[in-house]
């Protein structure tokens, strides 16, 4: 069983505990200002969720393929049992959907209902090289949002004032990538393929995918002008791509000193 606590991010602790406070905060104002009506409000964001689940679930539905026991079972087995290493007893629904040339995956919650979504284009760059651990590894990093609470719909309500500080709600989003990250390659074991999945996002390319210069890649970061970056960087939710492979391999080297 992996302990999510431990893989969590520094500056996701302290992005959160900073929201948190101000989440607190900014609802309290908010709820003896308006009178307790704010929580008709907090209703009314409760059934659109559902509302919004039901659609979500019928496009989801209808126009991609499940993953289940019948259904491409080798992905499936790995979906089991890195939720069960993460202790998801409520394991999320995956689909493969036609992204139309986008190489992505992402993960979504409706209240009690979590899913994983992967892009066709995704799954093909891994598996027609080849590279089952490189899927295995993002498939891991969007469960990994489940299990660290990032979709949480009681968190997301409760830090949700403090989006209207200006680039805090960012930080706190590319924090959880970096998590995430971690939790993927944990769950690989796998630094090369954790590496690689990361860069074959970035370049989207099946026939040069495997010829990738990871040093090379990773140079790349001191070619960013300092301010330019700086400013991509707060307007950004998903940390540079270079930033992540920088980190994760920081990370693999505390996680052999363990």
């Amino acid at each position: 069983m992996i302990k999510i606590k431990t893989l969590i991010h520094e500056k996701e602790k302290t992005y959160l505990l900073i929201m948190k406070i101000l989440g607190i905060i900014l609802w309290l104002i908010l709820l003896f200002a308006s009178m307790g009506t704010i929580l008709i409000w907090g209703a009314f964001i409760a059934f659109g969720l559902w509302i919004s689940g039901l659609y979500f679930k019928a496009v989801i539905y209808g126009d991609s393929v499940k993953v289940s026991p019948s259904q491409f079972p080798e992905i499936y087995d790995i979906i089991i049992e890195q939720s069960n290493k993460l202790n998801l007893t409520n394991i999320p629904e995956v689909f493969i959907y036609n992204g139309s040339g986008l190489v992505n995956a992402f993960a979504v919650k409706f209240l009690s209902a979590k899913y994983v979504i992967l892009m066709s284009d995704l799954v093909d760059l891994s598996l027609k090289r080849g590279k089952i651990k490189e899927l295995s590894m993002i498939i891991g990093h969007e469960l990994g949002h489940h299990a660290a609470g990032h979709t949480s719909f009681l968190k997301g309500l409760l830090i949700k004032p403090a989006n209207f500080v200006p680039f805090l709600g960012s930080a706190y989003s590319r924090a959880c990538e970096f998590t995430a990250d971690r939790i993927g390659f944990t769950l690989t074991e796998d630094l090369s393929a954790s590496e690689n999945a990361l860069v074959s996002l970035a370049l989207g390319s099946e026939s040069l995918a495997n010829d990738t210069n990871i040093e090379a890649f990773i140079l790349q970061e001191k070619e960013i002008p300092d301010f330019m970056g700086f400013i991509h960087k707060i307007y950004s939710t998903h940390p540079r791509m270079t930033k992540r492979v920088i980190e994760i391999r920081k990370f693999n080297k505390l996680y052999l000193n363990k």
